[in-house]
């Protein structure tokens, strides 16, 4: 079926056509004057989403902030703020709320949700992705009611999204007071372990303590040495003194060489020999002279003889002292070594208990700050929230617009009736045209030989129904 065809075919059904563009028009215009007049009152909240946090000053992440408006959109048009709506303007002491309530049959909770999740069908929350503002429009009966509403979503919105802030905060509070609480303790018991260390061990600083037994080991170190080398050199002259004794060669030692009164008795005992080997060249043996000669001579060499009987014992004596310093040397650097260990060991103990101690400072510091973080927010009356333009009783309506339901409404009988004329047509297929004759004869070239138009021939009362495959003369026939 071609353009013309159609047109011919809407032509023939004009007055179905008209008669549904007729009932369709005046039906909207009927329901668009009967239809009782509704108004929209807006709103305008800003939502600051750069704002730092007033207790922290931490600033809101980048990446977070192009989630913010649809976020608070979501929250605009949750169930909690309208409930705050309904509360604050105390809608459901509302005796005609009362019976809508009581006569609507699927209502369930209370009357106070029931409301709320009217008054979310009349809201409108419109935001844009690079604009901070939210406009809240609302619909209500009355221009008053309708401002009233708006202004009451924006102020049920603010308080919303404060105790969305602080009613977790003040949980948090609670928590972190416990913790602080058992984190003083265990600091306080930290304390207490490293005080009664110190108190049993009798520590005040260690680490200079340390530094003192130090150098006292260096310096015993130092005295064991010099003992061992008094040791060495009394044991060196010891062995000489007896290899000397043993050749009898005492005067060649350099203890005797180097002593003055063994060296003078000498002198004196040389001197004295002399004089007895004199005295016996001229006298006798028993010559008072020689005597007195010989028993000088043997004083002499007795005193030598213990002389030198001193100096070994000195050697020997020297020699004895050396080694017991050494020894007493190497005990006192072993007890300063263990002195030292011990001490090492107590710093080592004391230095664990204080990082116990410095560990649970830190931890008591860090919970003490975010539970006065914590105690500041839940206290919090703030938000990054403001009311941009107040709502105002709008002074036209916004419904029903009468010119634009009755455009819409001859656009759609329009095509109601277009489209039923045509539904009808197939279903009751009829010759208007010579296109019909070719159309109903299969697309045969007939040719037609005469076309009469404007007869006002009577319709049968019955339907008649043409072969889809006609002859030639019967089209024809038909034609004339």
């Amino acid at each position: 079926m071609n353009l013309t065809q159609m047109f011919e075919v809407c032509w023939a059904r004009r007055a179905l056509i008209a008669l549904i563009l007729l009932a369709v028009v005046g039906g909207t215009a009927a329901y668009s004057l009967l239809k009782s007049k509704t108004y929209v009152a807006e709103t305008s909240v800003l939502v600051d989403a750069k704002n730092t946090d007033p207790v922290t000053g931490n600033a809101l992440p980048q990446q977070m902030q192009s989630s913010v408006q649809a976020t608070q959109a979501d929250v605009i048009s949750s169930h909690t703020v309208a409930r705050k709506v309904v509360d604050r303007l105390r809608l459901a002491a509302d005796p005609a709320a009362q019976q809508d309530f009581a006569e609507d049959g699927d209502a369930t909770g209370t009357i106070e949700d029931w409301l709320a999740d009217r008054l979310l069908k009349k809201v409108t929350v419109r935001s844009t992705h690079d604009s901070n503002v939210i406009n809240i429009d609302v619909e209500a009966g009355t221009p008053q009611a309708a401002a009233r509403i708006a202004n009451a979503f924006a102020d049920g919105y603010i308080q919303t999204t404060l105790e969305l802030h602080t009613d977790p905060a003040k949980r948090q509070n609670q928590w972190f007071d416990d913790q602080v609480q058992s984190l003083r303790v265990a600091l306080q018991n930290a304390q207490q372990r490293l005080s009664q260390y110190q108190q049993q061990r009798k520590i005040v600083g260690t680490d200079d303590k340390l530094d003192v037994e130090t150098a006292k080991l260096n310096e015993i170190s130092s005295q064991l040495v010099t003992a061992q080398t008094a040791v060495n050199d009394a044991d060196s002259r010891q062995k000489q003194m007896t290899q000397a004794l043993q050749k009898h060669q005492l005067e060649e030692l350099p203890d005797i060489l180097g002593n003055a009164l063994l060296q003078s008795m000498k002198a004196d005992l040389v001197r004295a020999e002399g004089k007895l080997a004199q005295v016996e060249q001229r006298y006798g043996k028993n010559h008072p002279q020689n005597v007195s000669a010989a028993a000088e001579v043997q004083t002499l060499r007795n005193k030598l003889s213990v002389e030198v009987a001193t100096v070994k014992g000195s050697i020997d004596q020297t020699a004895q002292l050396a080694r017991q310093r050494a020894v007493e040397e190497q005990k006192a650097l072993d007890a300063q070594k263990r002195k030292i260990l011990e001490l090492r060991q107590q710093r080592d103990g004391l230095d664990v208990l204080n990082r116990e101690v410095e560990s649970a400072q830190r931890a008591y510091d860090a919970a003490m700050q975010r539970n006065n973080e914590v105690s500041l927010t839940s206290r919090l009356n703030q938000t990054n929230i403001a009311i941009l333009t107040t709502a105002t009783p709008p002074a036209k309506a916004a419904g029903p617009k009468l010119l634009r339901n009755l455009i819409l409404s001859v656009i759609a009988a329009a095509l109601l009736a277009v489209g039923s004329a045509l539904t009808l047509e197939l279903f009751d297929r009829r010759v208007r045209s010579s296109a019909d004759l070719l159309d109903l004869a299969g697309g045969t070239a007939l040719p037609v030989l005469a076309e009469i138009r404007g007869l006002n021939l009577s319709r049968p009362s019955h339907s008649r129904h043409i072969d889809r495959k006609p002859t030639a003369v019967s089209t024809l026939q038909h034609a004339t």
